[in-house]
């Protein structure tokens, strides 16, 4: 009894042994917190392990002479993704969808991550709502239809900013960083140049502005590299110096003033759509830069991402000036990092503005979150859909296996891009379930199977005269 009370007392005078100290929560162990939450709380996970892949991106996992691979080498004239076509040949073609699309997510992550660790969250709470913020780029989430076409991509975007702290050892280390992964960015996927760009200038922000210049200079030299590879690419392998831009992207080459003042209000289009995503995030970044000006301890940094942003969007709104091309906001990769970033710098501030970049990272983060739901969700609710057509084709198949298995869609839904890539959506997952690839009905056969559709209009799956028809839905309304 008297050693308790002896214990008891030495504590309360201070004197006895101190309690030993927790120790804090790795920060490896935050960072993947906040990416699972993200994954959870978003409905990312399921797309990750059944996911709705676009038209165009399903024959980025299927291997030479199956039906719809064809045309990856020829792609190039168009495009000029090298880099994705050497994957292909690698990679892409001995993987399933689910391997593309976890493969994608995994290194977009590994890109977070490493972005985080460049910005160095002074404590466990600003890097969980950090990393969380920049995960739920509103952007990027309109990219993940895309694993098999994009993951070449995503693995320059996670190499680079994870062999960045190694670069910036020496200047012609960085400098060679730069120019190597800036041109395989445009090897890839263009857009992640500027993700290239703006890690490297938060990684830079102590530097002399005379330092930061010529790392500008530098990204748009490297850009330049960039594209002058792809075209002697495209000289040696099509004997075009040079791409051949789609019909479809509608061109609009830049020949005269009249060519500037339409391109400019392509891209004035363009970036107004933009805004128009990021939404309530864009007003929280904008709030977020003018506290960082004010504060005199976040200033400099402040204009100096400030100035790394017109560099990146210069360059964006330069090439839809040259080529009349609108990208589309899926394209713009760099805004949501420029969205995140002001708040990011309020956390080396003074206490107010920690307290105030916290803040608007949860808002910015919350944004996020609800955008991804809306967006996946959307495409989930497809995806379930064309399922039900797979799941009734393949009963049919299978009570009457001599049947031939065409389509059928409506001509006037036929006739527009949005039912093509309906179309080949809808047959690329019959071949991926069941092994059969779908022909269009023939122009004698047509006439009935519409017949029989008027009598039975809620049906995705008829058998007409010893076929068993798939009916094409009208496009989503998202498409």
């Amino acid at each position: 009894m008297s050693n308790t009370t002896d214990v008891a007392a030495e504590r309360a005078t201070g004197h006895g042994p101190s309690p030993t100290p927790r120790r804090p929560t790795p920060e490896w162990l935050v960072v993947l917190g906040a990416m699972g939450l993200a994954l959870v709380v978003t409905g990312a996970l399921l797309q990750v392990a059944h996911p709705f892949i676009r038209h165009d991106d399903w024959l980025f996992t299927l291997g030479p002479g199956e039906p719809g691979s064809s045309g990856h080498f020829s792609r190039n004239l168009y495009e000029g993704r090298w880099l994705n076509t050497v994957y292909w040949y690698v990679i892409g073609q001995r993987t399933s969808i689910v391997v593309a699309s976890a493969i994608f997510v995994a290194s977009y992550s590994a890109f977070v991550w490493g972005f985080v660790r460049a910005l160095a969250p002074p404590n466990r709470l600003s890097t969980f709502v950090l990393t969380l913020a920049v995960f739920v780029s509103a952007v990027w989430v309109r990219l993940v239809y895309w694993p098999g076409t994009l993951s070449a991509s995503m693995v320059v975007a996670a190499t680079a900013v994870w062999s960045l702290p190694w670069a910036r050892r020496r200047r012609r280390t960085l400098a060679a960083w730069l120019l190597v992964f800036v041109v395989l960015s445009i090897l890839s996927y263009p857009p992640v140049a500027g993700l290239v760009f703006l890690t490297f200038v938060v990684t830079e922000l102590g530097e002399s502005f005379r330092r930061l210049l010529v790392g500008a200079a530098g990204f748009v030299a490297a850009y330049g590299v960039g594209v002058l590879t792809v075209y002697a690419f495209n000289w040696l392998a099509f004997g075009t110096f040079g791409l051949t831009i789609s019909a479809w992207r509608r061109p609009n080459p830049l020949e005269s003033l009249d060519d500037l003042a339409s391109n400019l209000s392509r891209y004035g289009t363009q970036f107004a759509s933009l805004a128009a995503l990021l939404g309530w995030a864009g007003v929280v970044a904008v709030a977020s830069l003018v506290w960082a000006l004010v504060d005199s301890s976040t200033r400099r940094s402040a204009v100096v991402v400030l100035g790394a942003v017109v560099v990146v969007v210069g360059l964006e709104a330069g090439l839809t000036v040259y080529s009349g091309v609108v990208t589309g906001t899926r394209a713009s990769l760099w805004a949501w990092p420029a969205v995140c970033l002001p708040a990011a710098l309020l956390l080396r501030g003074i206490r107010a503005s920690r307290v105030a970049g916290v803040v608007a990272l949860a808002l910015i983060a919350l944004v996020g979150v609800l955008s991804w739901r809306v967006d996946l969700g959307d495409h989930r609710a497809t995806r379930g859909q064309y399922d039900v057509i797979v799941s009734e084709t393949a009963a049919a198949v299978q009570e009457h296996p001599g049947d031939a298995v065409v389509m059928w869609m409506e001509p006037r839904w036929k006739a527009t891009a949005q039912g093509n890539m309906t179309a080949v959506t809808v047959r690329s997952m019959v071949y991926d379930q069941l092994g059969i690839s779908p022909r269009w009905c023939a122009r004698a056969t047509c006439p009935e199977i519409a017949r029989a559709v008027q009598r039975d209009p809620s049906a995705d799956v008829l058998r007409v005269d010893g076929l068993t028809v798939v009916r094409i839905p009208r496009p989503p309304a998202w498409l």
